[in-house]
């Protein structure tokens, strides 16, 4: 029986290895062709020459490795500008071009007027419009980390200003925006208040002295508000804008600075090249399709000696030939993951698909999306750290008053993983106990998991056993005399004594009258406590998931599903 579920594995697993690679060839070379074909066009309000050259610096950055050309929107006259831009991303044999926004939000009217635009031009250039600056977790965690710079955030109050209403439409849904993006990036700091207020773009029939009363009353209006809320204490102000910068003290912030009451304190922070060409690059990736050479792969999994970590290298190698990849062992480690994704940019990887090699889909997942702003892009509900569906270890950290920053990749970063009840799984974990039986009649299957400390949690876990338990008895494992399902709940002491009782009282009884026990640990590789929790009794004792040849298939799934994630989002 054992060797003959090996010989259809092998032929099973052969089969899909030709089947993915004939596939994969055609895919690949239209995906190569597709990632030549594609030019970029970045916009951005005009800003006055200083903040112009602060954004040209950022576009120099992305531009060295990419078909692109920026445009700065002024009024109609973009037209023109558009038009030239457009021809030059044609001349460079560009078939397909996106459009990456500068913008906070949809609404800004330099914005909306770019995209009427460009909508003159759509017979001549279809456009791919990726999303604007502020709906990528870049924008929270750019003033993320201007919190993080203030010396004190416990019990301060905070206004900050963005830029660029012309009516009170767009000054309402600009301000949702805004009030989105500092309420994701306030979370974890310790403000006593945070208020937000848009200030209007200068009309051009207005005069100036009329424009700056008109901002002046607007502020006032605001702190006066603030104050009656705030014990009259002082209010730190910060732009969040990419607003007017002629010079130095031609700028949105000098302006502002002028107008502020002497309670009120300007906290000014320059723009960060580097941060913007990043994102270029990130939303760039983020519409690129994805082929076998340019996908990157982080192996994600607890981690433990030199032997447990080999053991699941071992088995990710035949891979390693058609994607690249990385390993992260740890339990969401920030360094641990920084450097495998740091390390797959240096080799190019225009993605990376995160594999969770953990028993549970939610083992470590909230940690994970947080620290790759993938809870900002997936626009997803964020919890507290720490609060993870795995093995429940605690965050990282320590105790601080100002959150950890999220890591910025050029990467787009999906998420797979968990075993959960997968077939491959359960098919490894038959033939571990295949292996070892000698009369099924007489032998009882005891499948033990880490479990955690959460009832309802483990409880979940308790039922993916059973679905593999019902797996195995119909796939071959019928012969057993029975097979039993366990969590240790093993970092608990608690949780943990009962549990313990209850396996020893499976291996007793099953070893009743010439029976065996066969236990087979549920994990990724290796064992678990086994042997420590049931010393003295007798029994067989198996390994986990990895190295196995359907470990290896399960891998490749999900990185193909992560691609096939990525070319969804891509397409939407």
């Amino acid at each position: 029986m054992n060797h003959w579920v090996k010989t259809m594995q092998a032929i099973l697993s052969t089969l899909l290895i030709i089947t993915l690679s004939y596939a994969g060839l055609t895919h690949a070379e239209n995906n190569t062709m597709q990632s030549n074909h594609t030019g970029f066009l970045v916009l951005a309000a005009d800003r006055g020459f200083v903040g112009n050259e602060e954004i040209r610096d950022a576009f120099e950055l992305f531009s060295n490795d990419h078909a692109a050309a920026l445009v700065f929107v002024t009024d109609e006259r973009t037209q023109q500008t558009l038009t030239t831009a457009l021809d030059s991303l044609r001349n460079k044999s560009v078939r397909r071009i996106v459009v990456l926004p500068l913008f906070i939000s949809a609404a800004e009217p330099r914005y909306q007027l770019a995209r009427e635009l460009l909508s003159r031009e759509k017979e001549r250039h279809p456009l791919i419009f990726a999303r604007p600056y502020g709906e990528n977790y870049y924008a929270v965690e750019e003033l993320a980390n201007r919190f993080r710079a203030l010396e004190q955030t416990i019990n301060q109050n905070l206004l900050i200003v963005g830029y660029g209403a012309n009516d009170d439409t767009n000054k309402q849904v600009m301000h949702k925006d805004w009030a989105r993006i500092v309420k994701q990036a306030s979370q974890g700091f310790d403000f006593r208040s945070v208020s937000t207020q848009i200030i209007p773009e200068r009309k051009q029939e207005e005069d100036g002295e009329n424009y700056f009363s008109r901002v002046k009353q607007q502020l006032a209006d605001t702190f006066l508000s603030m104050r009656s809320t705030t014990k009259n204490s002082k209010i730190q102000v910060m732009t969040f804008a990419y607003g007017p910068k002629h010079d130095s003290m031609m700028s949105l912030e000098a302006r502002i600075e002028r107008l502020l009451p002497d309670y009120a304190t300007l906290r000014n922070h320059p723009i960060n090249p580097q941060h913007l060409a990043m994102w270029m690059t990130h939303e760039a990736n983020r519409n690129l399709p994805l082929t076998e050479n340019n996908t990157g792969v982080v192996v994600f999994a607890h981690g433990a000696d030199y032997h447990w970590n080999e053991n699941l290298r071992t088995a990710v190698r035949p891979l390693m030939d058609r994607y690249k990849v990385e390993f992260a062992f740890s339990m969401a480690d920030p360094i641990t993951i920084e450097r495998a994704l740091r390390r797959l940019e240096q080799r190019g990887a225009k993605a990376a698909v995160i594999v969770s090699a953990y028993a549970t889909g939610n083992s470590f997942r909230e940690e994970i999306e947080r620290l790759t702003g993938l809870d900002i892009d997936n626009q997803q509900i964020q919890h507290s750290i720490g609060n993870h569906g795995g093995h429940g270890h605690g965050h990282h950290g320590g105790i601080s008053d100002k959150p950890l920053p999220r890591i910025i990749t050029t990467l787009p970063v999906i998420w797979t993983g968990g075993f959960e009840d997968n077939p491959l799984f359960a098919t490894a974990l038959l033939d571990r106990a295949l292996e070892l039986s000698k009369d099924p009649a007489k032998e009882t299957v005891i499948l033990v998991a880490h479990g955690t400390r959460d009832d309802k949690r483990n409880h979940a876990w308790l039922k993916k056993l059973e679905s593999i338990a019902s797996y195995i008895r119909n796939n071959g494992g019928d012969k057993f005399k029975a097979i039993h399902v366990a969590t240790w709940r093993e970092d608990w002491p608690d949780k943990r004594a009962p549990w313990i009782e209850k396996v020893r009282a499976m291996v007793t009884e099953a070893s009743e009258q010439g029976g065996k026990a066969i236990v087979i640990p549920a994990r990724t590789t290796a064992t678990g406590p086994e042997k420590r929790f049931l010393a003295g009794l007798e029994f067989e004792l198996g390994s986990g998931f990895a190295p196995h040849p359907l470990f290896t298939q399960w891998v490749e799934e999900q990185i193909l599903q992560g691609m096939k994630q990525h070319t969804e989002a891509t397409n939407r």
